[in-house]
């Protein structure tokens, strides 16, 4: 599916400090229940949402979001 993750732009500029990276890496990880539309993946679980988008097999991280 991937092969790498990074961090967009809009994520330095807007979501940086919601949570560590460490913990976004693992939640993506962790989390199975991923929706893919387009070249967007949803990743979902009780309290966090992650938005990325896949770009020639690297995973870039959108948007993070506490519920």
């Amino acid at each position: 599916m991937f092969r790498e993750v990074r961090k967009s732009a809009h994520f330095e500029e807007c979501h940086k400090g919601a949570l560590a990276w460490s913990d976004i890496l693992r939640l993506i990880y962790k989390i199975k229940s991923k929706r893919k539309k387009g070249n967007r993946i949803e990743i979902e679980d009780r309290r966090f949402y992650i938005l990325c988008e896949l770009k020639k097999g690297i995973l870039y991280v959108i948007n993070v979001k506490r519920k």
